[in-house]
């Protein structure tokens, strides 16, 4: 794939993923919401404040998206080119690129989770839109720890299915059959997830209020 394909889908991706902040901002956290959810306990000058706060600093989740795009493709290029170097099958692919492709996975499943808040959500806190409704969290939240929320969110079908198309590019990419790719996708990006999922649960439980 050409850088400048590349650099298309990126852009491309990021653009959907900044369109679908941009709807949950304007369509689905209201003033009418915020009132709901926070403004109970609030005077009106108080409240009058905070939608003035929210407002003031909504620019800062437009550039967090685009720099956790820039993350999660950067995590699984590292974690691949890692194990290419104990692979040699797979050496010298073009793990960026394909690590760019497969993030269609994820804009698609905001999309989704959007699609889900706005049509089947009955929103009552802002704790709510944290849950991926696709996810165990989604599930288990009742009854599951405070410090499990990342781990119980992280297992869930898109994150399943961004390893079957990892796999599945780096296979179409290498000319190789898929299961091969699977089994390097699973001892190369899946440690690297499982690391991460543990500093993210330790970290959790150190600041845990």
């Amino acid at each position: 794939m050409s850088n400048k394909l590349t650099i298309y889908n990126f852009f491309t991706l990021l653009l959907v993923q900044l369109l679908t902040v941009f709807y949950n901002q304007t369509f689905i956290l209201t003033d009418d919401v915020y009132r709901l959810i926070v403004g109970v306990q609030m005077s009106d000058r108080q409240f009058a404040d905070y939608l003035q706060f929210v407002q003031k600093w909504q620019w800062l989740s437009y550039l967090f998206i685009s720099l956790a795009l820039l993350f999660r493709i950067s995590f699984t290029w590292v974690c691949l080119k890692a194990g290419s170097f104990i692979s040699e099958k797979f050496e010298d692919k073009s793990f960026w690129a394909l690590s760019v492709r497969a993030e269609i996975v994820f804009t698609a499943s905001a999309l989704a989770s959007l699609l889900y808040t706005e049509f089947f959500l009955d929103l009552e806190s802002v704790e709510q839109l944290s849950v991926n409704p696709f996810s165990m969290q989604a599930m288990l939240s009742s009854i599951a720890p405070t410090w499990s929320s990342y781990l119980l969110n992280t297992l869930n079908i898109f994150e399943l299915c961004y390893i079957l198309l990892l796999a599945y590019l780096i296979a179409e990419d290498s000319k190789k059959k898929f299961l091969p790719s699977l089994k390097f996708v699973a001892s190369s990006y899946l440690p690297g997830l499982v690391l991460w999922i543990l500093l993210v649960s330790y970290l959790s439980i150190i600041f845990q209020p």
